[in-house]
């Protein structure tokens, strides 16, 4: 895993080269992959997208395009959320690289993949709920004609803290404790991601602006994990 110090960083969208700043976390047409498919016919889909999909779902290869792609497997089946939970988390915040976005709780689209809309910050929620022993994951795009939620989700520091607030009013206060890119291909089987925990976990997924481009879209996720302060 990797800690990155933000500096002298570009990101790309078709042609258009942008000096970033921030997805968890969009410049142009991008979204986030945590381990869906992207969906290639979106008009807006220029190449830093970001597919999640969970490991029940299917994969179309590295270059998807959705926030992440389908797992191809799961081990350990995806934490149920205890009856009365305590957070459904409607609130993130990283002050640090200035992300404060409402969050929405969503499933995957008609393709399996985790692919939130422009614009949007959601949690998947056939994860854990935050605050739960397991693990949660929060997706959103880098870029999506021009920066999106998680644009700055790369410059996220170890130690940084996340602020995750609940439906109810509770607040779970999280530390950033390690981070990376990874690729798509990856992520949908990376038990970091999708297995189970005996502690809280809370991940944060984007697609990664300095991984290479195939067919316009990154081949990499980023992936910020943190655990409870």
């Amino acid at each position: 895993m990797t800690q990155h110090d933000g500096k002298n960083r570009q990101t790309r969208s078709g042609s258009v080269v942008v000096t970033i700043g921030v997805a968890v976390a969009l410049v142009g047409t991008g979204a986030m992959y945590l381990g869906l498919r992207g969906d290639t016919n979106s008009p807006t889909d220029s190449g830093t997208n970001f597919t999640a999909t969970p490991p029940n779902g299917s994969t179309s290869g590295s270059s998807s395009a959705g926030v992440v792609p389908n797992p191809t497997s799961h081990s350990t089946p995806l934490a149920a959320n205890p009856a009365g939970a305590a957070c459904i988390p409607d609130h993130l915040t990283v002050s640090s690289v200035g992300i404060n976005e409402k969050v929405i709780a969503m499933g995957t689209n008609a393709q399996g993949q985790i692919y939130p809309p422009a614009h949007t910050t959601m949690w998947y929620d056939k994860s854990t709920q935050p605050g739960q022993d397991g693990i949660a994951v929060i997706a959103g795009h880098v870029t999506y004609d021009g920066p999106d939620n998680f644009y700055h989700l790369r410059n996220t520091a170890i130690g940084a803290s996340v602020v995750v607030s609940c439906s109810n009013g509770k607040v779970v206060n999280l530390v950033v404790t390690s981070e990376q890119s990874v690729p798509k291909t990856q992520l949908t089987t990376d038990q970091r991601v999708w297995g189970g925990s005996s502690t809280p976990v809370v991940t944060l997924i984007t697609c990664d602006i300095d991984s290479p481009m195939i067919d316009g879209h990154h081949l990499n996720n980023y992936v910020v994990w943190t655990k409870p302060a």
